[in-house]
């Protein structure tokens, strides 16, 4: 029976806990404890790193719920030394979380202007190959968790770079997954926006955010709890 609910993502994860989206999920299902792994500029990468670490950690069975992020967001290990830091080690995304100051020595603004550049180019063409990646990355995340004790559910927080190539066969394995909330194809923060939850308004110098990709207030997550909480019990996720 599972014991703790654990959530991991983003920022979009990371406010919702903070604004007790977490507990008050745990309740409707049952389950005694919660807590979250969520970092606001998380990568994918992190995200599934940290949730296997965490579940090869955890001393009861576990439900994972992760809000999955930008497909562009990559991470590299230029942090230094730091025992607060033990689990997540050296790992950040420079392009997204400001821990400038926390780089070791011999990185320096311009190795980030860099790397962003060639990341950026990179990108252009392959959307595909690194959706393929993330796929098959998550896939074994999930084999893992379930072949362990535990569970899991992961969606899409609020990306649509991808949405228009779900339907090629290469992408076959994210559909029937209950495990991988409507075939990859749900964003959470949209659907949120759709049934007009409270966003966060952000300051003129910051308008780049898209409507539909705005922060839900903290506090604001009866809507989105009510609607995870009946497709878990639907699809016998936590079973």
């Amino acid at each position: 029976m599972i014991q703790q609910l654990v959530v991991n993502g983003c920022s979009y994860m990371e406010v919702y806990a903070n604004g007790g989206g977490h507990a008050d999920l745990a309740q409707q299902l049952g389950i005694a404890d919660c807590s979250t792994l969520a970092i606001g500029g998380s990568a994918n990468s992190r995200i599934i790193r940290s949730t296997l670490k965490h579940s090869y950690q955890a001393t009861v069975p576990t439900f994972y719920l992760l809000g999955m992020t930008f497909l562009s967001r990559l991470e590299i290990p230029i942090l230094g030394q730091d025992p607060n830091r033990e689990f997540e080690g050296a790992w950040t995304n420079p392009q997204n979380q400001q821990f400038r100051n926390q780089w070791v020595p011999h990185w320096s603004d311009s190795d980030t202007a860099q790397w962003i550049e060639l990341k950026l180019k990179s990108e252009i063409y392959s959307i595909a190959d690194r959706l393929e990646d993330l796929m098959y990355r998550m896939l074994s995340l999930q084999a893992s968790l379930t072949a362990r004790g535990h569970r899991v559910l992961m969606y899409q927080q609020a990306d649509n770079i991808y949405q228009e190539f779900l339907e090629d066969s290469r992408f076959e394995h994210f559909k029937n997954n209950l495990g991988i909330k409507d075939g990859f194809a749900w964003r959470s923060i949209a659907w949120q926006h759709m049934h007009e939850v409270a966003k966060v308004i952000y300051p003129k110098d910051n308008q780049h955010v898209p409507p539909d990709m705005a922060h839900p207030l903290p506090g604001h997550h009866l809507m989105i709890n009510t609607h995870l909480t009946q497709y878990i019990k639907d699809a016998k996720i936590l079973a």
